[in-house]
């Protein structure tokens, strides 16, 4: 289907709460969309009714394209959609197409009619498609847990079709709750905490102690790449290498060895707070 424009379609889950401040949140996720998949193939991003449009140069991108919108959150799931004229007709003379190499017993199809100055409802829409699909097919409608859905968009340009569903991890856009400073260990929780962090909208800058060069650099090396990780995500870090080393000579020499650990974490804390202020970080 090269004739046709592809899309990536993009839904939200919780984005579609919000009150007033839904539009700020929208475009904060179609700018980090935007951010994610430059140079991948994008076209085009665009904000339609409660979702956000990609629009691919040409289906050959669309690997890379659905691998850097699984890493954005605020993204719940998303689709690959083909661009037709707003025909009926030429709609189903296209659904064959579509459907070659599918094998389903149960079907629906869901319509949602943006453009409301189109003649038919959606439940006309889905009536007409439903039955066309059903003498094509042979295929059973069933509206709860079918085997294949057809979805299509009524917009006011055309309509945008599509079937398969890509879940991703759903949250806030990185950048609409403020940012954190995240205390960086070699371990899993402190990622595992800023990556859920990050999740909730958190814009996470990363602080990582070492000892070097009392120790070699294994551990700054692993919080680099945790970090490098982490930042698909938000697409932008900063990591500060903290060295701890003098501190710890300095209390190992002068406290007894039970307050040691609680020292060390006592000054990591105090370190930490004075570049959360500097870079603006609300919390640790």
């Amino acid at each position: 289907m090269e004739d046709l424009k592809s899309h990536a379609i993009v839904k939200t889950h919780e984005l579609a709460l919000k009150g007033k401040n839904r539009p700020w949140f929208m475009r904060k996720l179609t700018d980090n969309l935007r951010t994610a998949t430059k140079g991948a193939g994008v076209e085009r991003v665009w904000q339609g009714q409660l979702f956000v449009g990609l629009t691919l140069t040409d289906e050959s991108c669309w690997p890379e394209v659905k691998s850097r919108i699984k890493d954005v959150f605020g993204v719940a799931k998303f689709y690959k959609a083909y661009e037709l004229p707003q025909d009926l007709d030429g709609l189903k003379a296209r659904i064959p197409q579509f459907l070659e190499g599918r094998s389903f017993d149960t079907f629906r199809i869901t319509t949602n009619r943006a453009d409301k100055r189109f003649p038919m409802t959606s439940e006309e829409v889905n009536r007409d498609l439903g039955a066309f699909v059903k003498d094509l097919t042979g295929a059973q409608v069933k509206l709860k847990d079918p085997e294949l859905t057809l979805y299509v968009d009524i917009q006011v340009k055309g309509f945008l079709v599509y079937f398969d569903e890509v879940k991703a991890h759903g949250g806030l856009p990185v950048g609409v709750s403020g940012k954190v400073a995240v205390m960086l260990s070699g371990g899993i929780d402190s990622p595992v905490a800023a990556w859920q962090m990050m999740k909730r909208g958190c814009q996470a800058m990363f602080v990582h102690f070492h000892s070097y060069p009392l120790v070699d650099r294994t551990s700054m090396e692993k919080a680099a790449e945790l970090v490098e990780h982490l930042t698909r995500h938000q697409y932008q870090s900063n990591l500060f290498m903290a060295p701890l080393g003098e501190i710890q000579k300095k209390i190992i020499l002068t406290c007894p060895p039970s307050y040691r650990v609680v020292l060390y974490r006592r000054f990591m804390v105090r370190i930490t707070e004075v570049l959360a202020r500097r870079n603006r970080a609300k919390a640790i």
